[in-house]
């Protein structure tokens, strides 16, 4: 009785593993990156003089809006999204360090772009 009793206990902890698996209202975590990664690129660019001079009668949550649209999500989705990754910190902790990674990767690029821009410059002259 006793064996029977300590396997069902064990089989009951077993069988209530934590799934972990994001649910299916969650955007995806590449997605999530992606997106985040558009929204501070759109920051960054809003709060540039020269682009917020151009776009101040525009406004800026459409900005926003449209990079739910590209992604086929909406504002509802993403902010669901961004509720449920927070209350998963570790899952929310790494979309942060990719979209970490990809905004250097890209701030790499235009360096890199830039810097050849100037070496063409100074052969022309």
């Amino acid at each position: 009785m006793k064996k029977t009793l300590i396997l069902l206990i064990v089989f009951s902890l077993f069988s209530c593993k934590n799934n972990k698996e994001t649910p299916d209202y969650v955007i995806p975590f590449d997605d999530m990156v992606d997106i985040i990664v558009e929204i501070h690129i759109t920051d960054g660019l809003l709060t540039s003089n020269k682009i917020r001079k151009q776009l101040a009668i525009q406004d800026s949550t459409n900005f926003y809006n449209t990079i739910f649209e590209n992604h086929n999500y909406t504002r509802e989705d993403f902010d669901t999204s961004l509720y449920y990754y927070s209350k998963n910190i570790n899952q929310y902790d790494l979309i942060y360090d990719e979209v970490l990674n990809k905004l250097s990767e890209i701030q790499s690029n235009i360096i890199v772009k830039r810097e050849e821009e100037i070496d063409r410059e100074i052969v022309r002259e």
